[in-house]
């Protein structure tokens, strides 16, 4: 028995070692197999040392992420605007005309500061309305800069606008002396003098005493016209008014060859603010439909127009009153309107519109004509017989409402977006009742009669209709 297990043992044995002998051939073989394998470094003729880097694969690669630009508030601005921050300025107009500076003041200040906060107003039209310039102007700044400044504390995105008009007084300029820094931005040394009303004057007296004894409308070609021009955009953004207007420029333009005098001066006041404004940064606007300037661009910010309104076909003479108002509309086309004619381009601060947004206010242009007064002719400036804000405020409460509901929706509709209603405020006005008999009131004051007894209470009516329209 002994013998049989040694013997199987040592087979098993001998089978171990031609197995492992077996597996160290194979792989003996395996590796020389290997080794005959073509080097493709050493066929190409390439040394290790030369042999071009791999890159890991990657994922794709993908543009690299931007911060996306910040957006703007709906009142910010620097330096330039965007058309729609424009926009937004626009719809919450209100035209507070306030020709005597002392109006700031005391208790009538009190009321313009309180209606603005109250109603959320943001571009606050004809705060400078001074139809004349005069020296005692210009000694009262300080008492428009204080108030805007307060104003400012209680909301920075306020814009105030000042007016230079079509209108130049002869006694309101000559005892006004110009400062150094005009001179000299217009090339010339500084000399002492006052402004000279004959030398702003149209050499061939057009327009000479337009408006009464010793009150013309100035040629802007006149350099003594530019350098008062920009004598008083310059006080007034000064005083921290952020816009102008310059009131019916195709007058003071008429010799003005293709816009170079205005486009000249309008160029200095734009680089007096970038440096000076509040914001680097002036509105610009006048009565016109549109005008390119000498540099390819469009000459203003906005556009500014008298509204406009009609009287409604089919009616007949009669007086305003409680269930009887003089019915009014606007018409695409009616006489000199804006509607449909504001000119595009590209705008000074680099955006460009087939139609640059406008504004409509109900204007003032002397109070009555009689040959048509309390009657519905077509086809003149006069509404009913007088100018557009005495016509609205002589109409009842519940028409006044009615009317401006009507006048942002319509202009709206009728403007792709682009027109805009300056709710009314304040502003010089015949008001008549139903008798037609002399005036009751020569201003409009749309202010609330809780705080004011002369008032009519159109500020709960701009209030409400505000709060009612999106928020910017």
């Amino acid at each position: 028995m002994t013998e049989i297990t040694v013997t199987l043992a040592d087979t098993l044995r001998m089978k171990r070692i031609l197995a492992l002998l077996l597996l160290t051939v194979m792989t003996l073989g395996l590796f020389a197999s290997c080794g005959n394998t073509a080097d493709p470094v050493k066929e190409s003729g390439t040394s290790a040392d030369t042999l071009p880097e791999t890159k890991p694969e990657t994922a794709p690669e993908t543009e690299p992420e931007t911060e996306p630009e910040p957006k703007l508030k709906p009142y910010e601005f620097d330096g330039k605007i965007t058309e729609e921050v424009l926009c937004q300025y626009l719809a919450r107009a209100v035209t507070i005309a306030s020709r005597n500076i002392l109006e700031w003041d005391g208790q009538n200040g009190f009321h313009i500061k309180r209606y603005i906060l109250n109603t959320g107003a943001k571009y606050i039209a004809r705060a400078n309305d001074a139809w004349v310039f005069e020296k005692t102007d210009d000694d009262r700044w300080g008492i428009q800069k204080t108030f805007i400044d307060e104003m400012h504390q209680e909301d920075p995105d306020i814009v105030f606008e000042a007016c230079i008009f079509e209108n130049v007084w002869y006694w309101g300029v000559y005892n006004v002396p110009i400062p150094e820094y005009v001179f000299r931005a217009f090339g010339k040394e500084p000399e002492q003098r006052e402004f000279v009303y004959k030398d702003m004057l149209f050499p061939d007296n057009t327009y000479k005493d337009h408006w009464g004894m010793d009150q013309s409308v100035p040629d802007i070609t006149q350099e003594e016209t530019q350098m008062f021009f920009y004598y008083r955009a310059t006080r007034y953004i000064d005083a921290g008014f952020e816009a102008l207007h310059l009131g019916q420029v195709n007058l003071m333009g008429a010799h003005d060859k293709n816009w170079a005098c205005f486009s000249k001066v309008v160029k200095m006041i734009r680089e007096y603010a970038t440096e000076h404004a509040r914001r680097h940064f002036v509105f610009l606007n006048a009565h016109t439909h549109g005008i390119i300037g000498t540099d390819g661009n469009l000459l203003f910010d906005f556009h500014m127009y008298p509204s406009r309104p009609a009287p409604v076909s089919g009616q007949t003479a009669h007086g305003p009153s409680e269930d009887h108002p003089q019915e009014a509309c606007f018409e695409v086309g009616y006489i000199d309107s804006i509607y449909g004619k504001s000119l595009g381009g590209k705008t000074y601060s680099g955006w460009e519109c087939d139609a640059l947004p406008y504004l409509v206010e109900l204007d003032n242009f002397g109070g009555v004509n009689y040959n048509s007064f309390f009657k519905p002719t077509r086809g003149e400036i006069w509404i009913w017989g007088m100018d557009e804000i005495s016509w609205f405020g002589s109409q009842p409460d519940w028409y006044r409402e009615e009317f401006l509901r009507y006048a942002i929706e319509w202009i709206a509709e009728h403007s792709d977006g682009k027109g805009f209603f300056a709710m009314p405020a304040q502003r010089e006005a015949r008001l008549y009742g139903e008798t037609g008999e002399p005036p009751f009131a020569l201003m409009y004051y749309g202010y609330s009669k809780e705080f004011f007894d002369v008032a009519n209470n159109d500020e709960l009516i701009v209030k409400k209709i505000w709060s009612e329209m999106p928020a910017p």
